[in-house]
């Protein structure tokens, strides 16, 4: 009996905690590598901000709620072979592309600023310019979305009653 409960502990530890080290593990990627590179002084990580896997052959939505009355810096980092990352800002409520990086050469970081609170659909796929076609076939990566912000300087703000 105390034989098998060793066999099937055993077996454990060999097949199945493999496969839970082996599983890439994206939540805090946003807080690591490059994207905390892009780091300014005197703004605040957004709580928003996020981190997923993806695949050169995969499209991701994320939806944010920006606050009004703040200044943002949107900053995406990606593993090596992944680059560049490819991101376009929708309005949700037209389903108006407001901003396609495609445009600037991939830039890798936005500043942009709310006067009132605005929802935001981001659309993030990477272009894997670097990766082979085995690599495109089979590759996941993280993919980190850094999002900082900082309050409008007193200048700026202008309520009307």
């Amino acid at each position: 009996m105390k034989y098998n409960r060793q066999i099937q502990i055993l077996f454990v530890l060999l097949v199945i905690a493999p496969l839970s080290v082996m599983a890439q593990d994206c939540v805090d990627y946003h807080k690591l590598g490059d994207c905390m590179m892009d780091r300014q002084k005197g703004y605040k990580i957004y709580s928003q901000s996020k981190s997923v896997s993806i695949s050169p052959k995969n499209t991701v939505e994320i939806n944010i709620v920006f606050y009004g009355q703040k200044d943002y810096i949107f900053s995406f980092c990606t593993h090596a072979k992944l680059y560049p990352v490819h991101f376009v800002l929708i309005d949700p409520d037209s389903g108006d592309v407001l901003y396609d990086n495609a445009n600037d050469k991939y830039i890798e970081s936005l500043g942009i600023g709310f006067d009132v609170s605005k929802s935001l659909t981001i659309k993030v796929d990477v272009v894997a310019r670097k990766a082979s076609e085995e690599e495109i076939e089979q590759y996941v990566g993280c993919l980190g979305l850094l999002i900082q912000y900082k309050n409008y300087s007193k200048k700026k703000v202008n309520l009307q009653m």
